[in-house]
């Protein structure tokens, strides 16, 4: 598929999945040839191992589950401006849709919302991570996952060592009580217990760019080999694994991998020692389930679902031969789970049976597509659903108890629930939505996902534009929002302003509106579809202490997921955007100084060609203020500044994740820290998330650093905020988290924007 978003991975990915070999029907056949299933748990979206999971399901024709503890809330966005619930909303999508790539499932831990099991921001520690997640909670859940889904083999993505993400520890080190307590008789928690016979440790860092693993991995006792090339798809695992992961765009992900060798080294942490491969100790295939204790008596009919799997995968791509192979397989699982009812090697065979009635609707020429229309639901409203691509099947529909479904139309419940995008799990045969159809033939059957999420929109949308809304105490202004969809209560103490807006009093402080109703969050990706959530219509007030610099003019060119010019104007700064033909031009006339968003010299091309430009202009007098970025931003040390600054890698090393760290001043005479406000110490309180990342590591005169600041038993960094003078003019760049203080409502965040853009007097 085309991605909007190319630029921000490598086109060589996405042109290589595009043309890759293989077709559906070869996809289907592969999950046949295996009974063994793999469950690798990790703490966030785009954790998992895609080309190892490549090879287990693709390869080796195994069930693979990918357990996500959280939904990435606290992650970056390279691609808008969507932070914690918004952003993850989006990472659940885009880790789905990573995993139809492949072929394996995804099992949430969380449902997303206001879950203690959350990604809360960078953790340094798993006991921190553990002490707001909850211990027993998150052991809990992971045994709980384990027995639902009942794995030969388990793994973690990352080590529980110093130098790495506490999410990432917290998973590991709660993998082994998990593992105890899914197989505890005593626990009571739904499926019967489960001890799988296998357990893996990565035998390799997670050091890197990110993180800085201080203890060398485990030995390791087998390895994979992701560099070896799949003839039918033309590509070697390692490179079918960043296919998958193309799809994490928000977090830029899909990068180039050359051809040649890729070992992935694993530790067994339990279980007997494998001899060339993982779980190569004991054939896995369906005919060997014909010599489990309890499956004698369908031995003959086990075997021989087994000799025609076989045939059936030897047989692609001539799809006559597959049929008619696959139509003998699922003769023989029906008698074999006939014989057997229920237990082990029956729970294996009946999902053998779905995986095969799936390839047969393919072999049959199934291509189906299932469209609601509208793709937008109301309580209410009637839709109606189509199944293209499906001759001769027999439709049938899934729907919620309460929704009416007739010949192709679905009526919602007046009363129906809100819904947004988020679902429990994600399984490659289907069936994982409120809404979905099973397609039945005489020999073939397979369920049918709509193509984007069903979601739900409340009877009525309340919204309420800002729903933050900054005033400085000494600006006359009344506050102005935009209400549509309600009247606002009389607690909100509005007017009517004659314009359709409501002007409402800003009080000193953060002041929290009363919730009216609530509203629809939804956007549309081209690499995922429409995702959205389900939010409070309400809004926040803060009236901040802040003092602006009158005669300052600012320019700002904003990255895709920046916000600072909104700031900038509800504070009352004069501030306009610099669009690509301004930057072309390289003339900044009339402005007293230029801020450059969070992430915008990798964000905005015709950045880079008015750095020159830019830089002679601030050694003619201009202020340039540069925010939040990485090294691979289009942040080239030596000429993207003025003067050289280094961004520090990896960045375990280069950030403050404490946003309650002491912060000294070391240059209280600094401009950015005097006018027009004085920067004191209640402007550090409150902050959320972290201080701030991507910390400045080295840089050259005239650079001076004007605050310190640490986390707890990690040395002090100097690199939050450098100031230096410019021939005439000024450059200001800001490593400190100020876009997620912003819409905190932080005042002291504000008071230090406003001294950002102001002028410095001669």
């Amino acid at each position: 598929m085309g991605f909007g978003t190319k630029r921000l991975m490598d086109e060589r990915v996405v042109r290589q999945a595009e043309s890759a070999g293989g077709d559906a029907l070869w996809h289907a056949l592969q999950p046949l040839r295996s009974t063994a299933t793999w469950l690798m748990f990790g703490a966030h979206p785009d954790d998992e191992w895609n080309g190892f999971l490549a090879w287990l399901v693709l390869g080796r024709g195994m069930r693979a589950v990918f357990a996500c503890a959280t939904r990435g809330d606290g992650g970056q966005n390279v691609i808008g401006p969507q932070r914690g619930a918004d952003l993850a909303v989006l990472r659940s999508r885009e880790m789905e849709c990573a995993a139809r790539e492949i072929g394996f499932g995804v099992r949430w831990l969380t449902p997303g919302g206001d879950d203690p099991i959350c990604d809360f921001g960078f953790s340094r520690s798993a006991s921190d991570t553990l002490a707001h997640w909850g211990e027993r909670r998150l052991v809990e859940r992971m045994a709980k996952a384990i027995r639902e889904i009942r794995p030969d083999a388990v793994s973690p993505t990352f080590l529980d060592v110093p130098g790495q993400h506490g999410h990432h520890r917290a998973v590991t080190r709660s993998l082994a009580p998990a593992l105890n307590l899914a197989a505890d008789p005593g626990w009571s928690c739904g499926p019967p217990p489960w001890r799988g016979e296998h357990a893996y440790l990565p035998a390799f860092s997670g050091g890197g760019g990110t993180y800085d693993d201080e203890i060398p991995p485990p030995p390791a006792t087998v390895s994979v080999e992701l560099g070896e090339r799949c003839t039918v798809l033309a590509a070697n695992w390692a490179q079918v694994g960043q296919w998958s992961r193309r799809y994490h765009a928000s977090q830029g992900m899909g990068r180039w991998i050359e051809d040649g060798p890729r070992p992935l080294a694993l530790h067994k942490l339990r279980g007997p020692a494998d001899r060339t491969a993982p779980l190569d100790d004991a054939a896995r295939d369906v005919a060997a389930l014909a010599r489990h204790p309890s499956a004698r008596r369908a031995a003959r009919w086990i075997e021989d679902a087994g000799a025609g799997i076989g045939a059936a995968v030897a047989a692609w791509p001539a799809r006559s031969e597959v049929l008619a192979a696959l139509q003998h397989v699922v003769r023989a699982l029906d008698k074999a789970c006939e014989v057997l009812g229920d237990g082990e090697p029956a729970r294996l065979l009946k999902r053998k049976r779905r995986e095969a009635t799936r390839a047969a609707a393919i072999a049959r020429g199934a291509a189906p597509v299932l469209s609601i229309t509208p793709a937008l639901l109301r309580p209410g409203m009637e839709a109606q659903v189509d199944v293209s691509g499906a001759a001769n099947a027999v439709v049938s529909l899934r729907v919620p108890h309460g929704w009416r479904d007739a010949a192709g139309r679905i009526r919602v419940p007046a009363d129906a629930a809100p819904l947004g995008s988020l679902r429990d799990a994600w399984d490659p045969t289907g069936g994982n939505d409120i809404v979905s159809a099973t397609l039945a033939w005489d020999d073939a059957e397979m369920e049918v996902d709509p193509i984007a999420p069903v979601i739900v929109a409340p009877l009525e949308d309340v919204t309420v534009v800002p729903d933050r809304l900054v005033r400085r105490l000494s600006d006359p202004r009344p506050g102005v929002l935009q209400i549509d969809g309600a009247m606002p209560p009389a607690s909100w103490r509005a007017e009517p302003d004659g314009n359709g807006s409501w002007r409402v009093r800003v009080p000193p402080g953060r002041t929290e509106l009363e919730p009216i109703g609530t509203r629809l969050v939804c956007t549309e990706w081209p690499h995922v579809g429409r995702v959205g959530r389900v939010v409070p219509g309400g809004a926040m007030l803060l009236g901040a202490d802040v003092m602006v610099d009158r005669g300052a003019r600012v320019g700002v060119v904003a990255g895709e997921t920046d916000r600072t010019l909104d700031w900038l104007r509800q504070l009352g700064i004069d501030a306009i955007a610099l669009g690509d033909e301004v930057l072309a031009r390289g003339t900044f006339t009339g402005l007293t100084t230029v801020l450059v968003g969070m992430l915008a010299f990798g964000q905005r091309p015709a950045l880079a060609l008015a750095r020159a430009a830019l830089h002679a202009w601030v050694h003619g007098g201009g202020k340039l203020v540069t925010l939040y970025h990485r090294p691979g931003d289009g942040w080239d040390p030596e000429t993207t500044p003025p003067r050289r600054i280094a961004i520090g890698a990896p960045s375990y090393r280069w950030r403050v994740t404490d946003p309650r760290a002491p912060v000294r001043v070391l240059a209280p005479e600094a401009p950015a820290l005097r006018k027009p406000n004085a920067i004191r110490p209640g402007d550090w309180e409150g902050w959320v998330r972290e201080r701030g990342l991507y910390f400045a590591s080295d840089w050259d005169e005239p650079y001076r650093p004007l605050v310190e600041m640490a986390d707890p038993g990690m040395p002090p960094l100097r690199g939050a905020l450098l100031e230096a003078k410019i021939g005439q003019g000024w450059h200001l760049h800001v490593a400190l988290a100020l876009h997620y203080q912003f819409p905190a409502l932080v005042p002291g965040a504000f008071r230090l924007l406003a001294n950002l853009v102001a002028r410095v007097e001669p």
